[in-house]
């Protein structure tokens, strides 16, 4: 069952095929009035509504029958569809089947969710083509970006940029590739600033701990709180630039 939408809202909301990774590794970002709210990818897609192929995985109907949902999984991620008011648009869909959806995104308490408009079975034929699709789109908008860095290096500022860019494809492709940059860039800076922090929390742990043979590992995880992938990766920056070595097998001593 698809919802009624204004034309104005069709033309502005084309269901956009997307895999699940690509929505779930994207940046959500919230709109007010009649701006639609959407999901910025790491492709520089700007995705409100989506069409999305992948296996059920779980089905719940709530008792009083007033919510349901379906945890979608496409191979690359999993992601819920979560529907308040029209339930029975889950009617004859059951876990183990292959199910095309389209509908918008949303996110609540950090979740992104798809609600969806359409959610009708396929057959394993769609997959095979989907994911050719998808491929398709993934190596279109790798040129666009490799475009646009291409113009950027013969332009000075952002509008002259986005004045060449439109020569090439449209402008709100233009605006979203520059905003997913933004955001990459913003997110590396934190990223960044976020390991040098553990890397010296890692540091002063090894002066206070080390009685000379160097502190072990599993001691350095225990100590800092961190979880093991962040003490791990923080080590093995330590030791790369030489600032760290390792006596013995799991231990860590600082030079």
């Amino acid at each position: 069952m698809l919802f009624k939408e204004s034309s104005m809202e069709n033309r502005r909301l084309t269901a956009r095929k997307t895999s699940v990774s690509e929505i779930i590794n994207g940046k959500f970002v919230r709109k007010t009035g009649f701006e639609s709210s959407y999901i910025l990818t790491n492709l520089g897609r700007r995705l409100s509504r989506v069409r999305v192929l992948g296996l059920i995985v779980d089905k719940f109907i709530s008792p009083d029958e007033k919510f349901a949902a379906v945890t979608l999984d496409d191979g690359t991620d999993t992601i819920r569809c979560k529907s308040f008011i029209n339930i029975k648009i889950f009617d004859g869909i059951t876990p183990g089947d292959l199910v095309d959806t389209f509908g918008k995104l949303r996110e609540y308490n950090g979740e992104v969710y798809v609600t969806p408009e359409i959610v009708r079975k396929v057959n394993s034929n769609f997959e095979t083509l989907r994911i050719l699709e998808l491929h398709k789109i993934m190596q279109e908008q790798k040129a666009k970006i490799k475009r646009m860095q291409e113009l950027q290096s013969k332009t000075t500022d952002s509008n002259e940029l986005k004045t060449a860019a439109k020569s090439f494809f449209p402008l709100e492709d233009v605006e979203a590739i520059l905003e997913a940059q933004d955001i990459i860039e913003s997110n590396s800076e934190e990223k960044a600033s976020a390991l040098a922090e553990e890397k010296n929390k890692i540091i002063k742990l090894i002066d206070s701990l080390d009685k000379g043979e160097g502190v072990d590992y599993k001691t350095l995880m225990k100590e800092s709180g961190l979880d093991e992938n962040k003490v791990d990766f923080a080590v093995q920056e330590l030791l790369e630039s030489g600032v760290c070595f390792e006596p013995k097998a799991g231990k860590i001593k600082k030079l």
